[in-house]
């Protein structure tokens, strides 16, 4: 089945905001058109948590803000042991729409985004350096863990491992990167510490 097009970011905060309206609790899942996964988490209408290229709260906001088009799912809420974001889910949305430059201090009740909030485009992404001169990751270690961890995050997992298969080919860095895709701290040691019995190493 072919994939839905990749939609401007503007236009899915338009829809995020709308869920946050409706009091909607879900995972929103988001696959950027240069292979960068991100996950919003909404609690009856509130964002509580957000993740981006395994970096959580005020640095995955600061990297999410820069997608330019991306495709959205909707996944089943996620059972997570983290704190809530300390800022309100309007200012949390200003700040990815671009209308506003800093995040304000300390936490505020979550009200609604209202319409006709200022937007600006969103800042090119910093161009990535990749590792040279070092042996490439074989089949067999690919599969170990994209395989692994898409027991955790899904079929997202493809999509995740691409682009650090990509970037990284030490097998201990990348197992701790790809565990900083999973939302979940219990689940990611455990991702982790299958990723050690399989392939035999230490982090």
């Amino acid at each position: 089945m072919a994939q839905p097009e990749f939609t401007p970011f503007v236009e899915l905060l338009d829809k995020i905001a709308g869920f946050c309206a409706q009091g909607d609790t879900a995972t929103i899942m988001l696959v950027s058109d240069d292979n960068r996964m991100a996950q919003i988490h909404l609690d009856n209408g509130r964002i509580v948590f957000v993740l981006c290229r395994g970096r959580r709260g005020r640095d995955g906001l600061d990297i999410l803000r820069t997608i330019q088009r991306a495709r959205m799912s909707m996944d089943r809420p996620s059972v997570g042991n983290n704190e809530p974001l300390p800022w309100s889910t309007e200012a949390i949305l200003d700040y990815l729409y671009g209308s506003i430059t800093e995040l304000p201090e300390g936490s505020s009740p979550a009200s609604t985004l209202l319409a006709g909030v200022a937007r600006r485009p969103a800042a090119a992404p910093e161009p990535v350096s990749k590792p040279s001169g070092k042996p490439a990751l074989s089949e067999a270690q690919r599969a170990i863990f994209e395989n692994t961890l898409a027991t955790y995050i899904g079929p997202m997992a493809a999509i995740v491992c691409g682009d650090y298969f990509d970037e990284i080919t030490d097998v201990r860095l990348l197992a701790l990167k790809l565990a900083g895709e999973i939302p979940n701290a219990d689940q990611a040691a455990k991702f982790k510490a299958e990723i050690i019995q399989a392939l035999g190493i230490r982090l």
